[in-house]
């Protein structure tokens, strides 16, 4: 079933209930504005995000440099902390939708397919700042564009990473990961890591989840995998080949075989087990940091992803970046603003929470930035690692479905051990074949 019949349905569920928002059907704010006869920006407009209370501090905090950089705007914050995808779709079908929307790639073609939010290709052909390929990572570009067009501005990336408790290590006798660790040299230290108490007690080397899928395609990417042939503008599912196998069958056997990770059906160790020092190494997204800045007990630090021999180094990145509303009265004042959180003053204020590394490598890289209190050593490894990272997000419609329906179920049967490597490989990649088809 394509999306527009998801769609259709959806609609049809609401006329059911309710009538939304018949009153304005031209969604965004009721003041059209635009640009004054001097050229100047005026009117007002919304926007829409979610995320903890730093986040809307920080956002607030843009809302007011801009607003002070253009007087005679106003921009309405609408923060959506839980089920943000859902109310803006509903949103979009009542016909008040913000005028600029945060959002990820996979968000956007949805409803880019749709035509509810604007192609900005001919406004980024003004912006060649933007292409600077010495600035930006431009290599981020391609993530948010549907059908070849432009559909967002960007505000940045976070990669996946291995961080590791120096503390432990140097109980344990082990070297500290270097730029050369192999995924053998992972393991061995794992090993080394995994210790047993008098009482009986297993401090692990690590633990695996099935939760958040994602959090897998590190592994895949590194052993030389795929889930499809590209993240992009994905059209074939690769999933079940022998690379992607192999990093199924270390995971599993990490588990099982070497006992490096509890077994996850009988584990009490969930969310914060690095955080806590109850494992000895974590493969995290660069946001981390600006939660284990606080982190007293022990010393810790952070590496790149472990090389497979005979591989390129490779990594997984998740992107947001900012949309507009097709039907806003105010589309200059609207993507000026979405622009906004790509330039020098929105980027500076974005970075300062530090859960998103952004997309001007000059401020990402900054000694503000990476050298703060409480930040690691090899901090820098936030911004050169999306060098080698692929997309985390699939350019489909449907992707949150398949990473919750396909891969998550097939994942746990993974780590319980239920079926082999092989087996899990073949169900995740029927199951994404279907739902491709269906994208």
């Amino acid at each position: 079933m394509k999306f527009k019949k998801l769609w259709t349905l959806l609609l049809a569920g609401l006329m059911c209930t309710s009538i939304v928002g018949c009153g304005n059907d031209s969604g965004g704010s009721n003041e059209s504005g635009g640009i004054s006869g001097d050229g100047e920006l005026k009117g007002e407009i919304t926007f829409s995000t979610w995320g903890s209370l730093d986040e809307k501090k920080v956002n607030e905090e843009v809302i007011k440099a801009f607003e002070e950089k253009n007087p005679g705007t106003k921009v309405n914050l609408e923060f959506i902390p839980e089920k943000y995808r859902e109310k803006i779709d509903t949103m979009f079908l009542g016909g008040n939708a913000p005028d600029v929307i945060y959002g990820h790639p996979h968000y956007f073609a949805a409803w880019a397919e749709q035509g509810l939010i604007m192609d900005l290709s001919e406004r980024f052909e003004e912006e060649s700042d933007f292409y600077m390929a010495d600035k930006f990572a431009t290599n981020m570009y391609d993530s948010f564009k549907y059908d070849g067009k432009n559909i967002a501005t960007i505000n940045g990336h976070d990669t996946f990473l291995l961080y590791y408790n120096k503390d432990l290590f140097d109980k344990a006798g082990v070297e500290y990961p270097t730029d050369e660790w192999t995924w053998d040299d992972w393991l061995a230290a794992a090993q080394k890591l995994t210790t047993t108490a008098a009482d009986g007690s297993t401090q692990y080397a690590t633990v695996f989840s099935a939760d958040n899928p994602a959090a897998w395609f590190p592994f895949i990417y590194s052993f030389g995998g795929n889930i499809f042939d590209d993240m992009d503008a994905p059209t074939k599912v690769v999933f079940n080949s022998p690379e992607t196998v192999e990093a199924l069958r270390f995971i599993q056997d990490a588990v099982h075989k070497y006992g490096v990770a509890p077994d996850y059906q009988d584990s009490d160790l969930t969310g914060g087990a690095f955080d806590t020092g109850r494992v000895a190494m974590d493969i995290e997204g660069s946001w981390a940091p600006a939660g284990r800045k606080n982190i007293t007990e022990f010393k810790w630090d952070m590496a790149n992803i472990p090389l497979k021999e005979g591989k390129e180094r490779r990594t997984s990145a998740f992107y947001a970046g900012y949309a507009i509303n097709a039907k806003t009265e105010n589309p200059d004042l609207s993507y000026a603003f979405a622009k906004f959180f790509q330039e020098d003053d929105g980027q500076q204020i974005l970075s300062q929470l530090g859960l998103i590394t952004v997309i001007n490598k000059e401020i990402a890289s900054s000694d503000e930035n990476l050298k703060g209190e409480g930040m690691p050593e090899h901090h820098a490894l936030r911004v050169s690692s999306i060098d080698y990272a692929t997309n985390g997000y699939a350019m489909l419609t449907n992707w949150e479905e398949m990473m919750t329906k396909v891969m998550k179920p097939a994942f746990d049967e993974l780590l319980t051990a239920k079926v082999t490597p092989e087996e899990c490989a073949e169900k995740v990649h029927k199951g994404l074949e279907e739902m491709l088809a269906q994208a």
